[in-house]
């Protein structure tokens, strides 16, 4: 195996063109520290602070793909060094192109089978105004997952989106001492200025409640650490 940690540098951020390229190495956290000046952010977020490159390998998603996409949707260019020492340059910063082989999404996902990624070239998004959480328990999987696709169907710009059934919400309190139903519950994130946070929240909530969700199971908080 290689370990590409040490290949840890920000080539370059593009802030006005919505994009940046960096060194395999890099991981999550500190390409957002990085961007943080900039009112940029990089949203896929796979629950752990992994490399770009190894994201990048394995098409890593995470709970903020309902709204942002997986590393498919965000990846715009690689370096790729094939297994006879080619170093290839795929993909383009342009927002508008068909020209040529898609050898881009050809290598995200390939797990290294078919070259080493040594750089990556990300598609950034503006950094929300504001963030609102949201939880709701349901009776039946059924139902918590028929909400969430009404709501993708109306338009309803989710930012994440994620399902724990009872036994996962059961293992979660006994883990972290909480006192969550046990039952199949989504967890929301909204993303946008103050009232239309609010607006987007409400609609899923009436959505929830329509669904078969209890009156008042749907709550919120504006607590990061909640």
């Amino acid at each position: 195996s290689l370990d590409l940690t040490g290949m840890n540098q920000m080539v370059e951020v593009n802030d006005e063109d919505l994009d940046c390229r960096v060194q395999a190495g890099v991981t999550r956290l500190q390409l957002n520290n990085e961007l943080r000046h900039t009112g940029l952010t990089f949203p896929v977020d796979p629950g752990a602070d992994a490399t770009i490159g190894g994201m990048t390998a394995t098409a890593a998603s995470g709970t903020s793909a309902v709204r942002y996409g997986t590393m498919r949707d965000n990846v715009i260019g690689l370096t790729v060094v094939t297994a006879d020492g080619s170093v290839l340059e795929t993909g383009t910063r342009a927002r508008k192109s068909s020209a040529g082989f898609d050898l881009t999404s050809l290598f995200v996902g390939s797990e290294g089978t078919l070259g080493i990624i040594t750089e990556v070239s990300l598609r950034l998004h503006g950094q929300p105004e504001e963030v609102l959480g949201a939880i709701c328990p349901f009776p039946s999987l059924k139902a918590a997952t028929d909400t969430v696709c009404a709501a993708v169907q109306l338009g309803i710009p989710v930012a994440r989106a994620e399902l724990m059934d009872d036994v996962a919400i059961s293992a979660v309190n006994g883990h972290f001492k909480t006192s969550y139903k046990e039952a199949p519950t989504l967890f929301f994130e909204f993303h946008g200025g103050a009232s239309a946070i609010e607006e987007q929240a409400e609609a899923v909530r009436d959505l929830a409640y329509e669904m078969g969700a209890e009156e008042g199971a749907f709550e919120v908080s504006r607590d990061e650490d909640e």
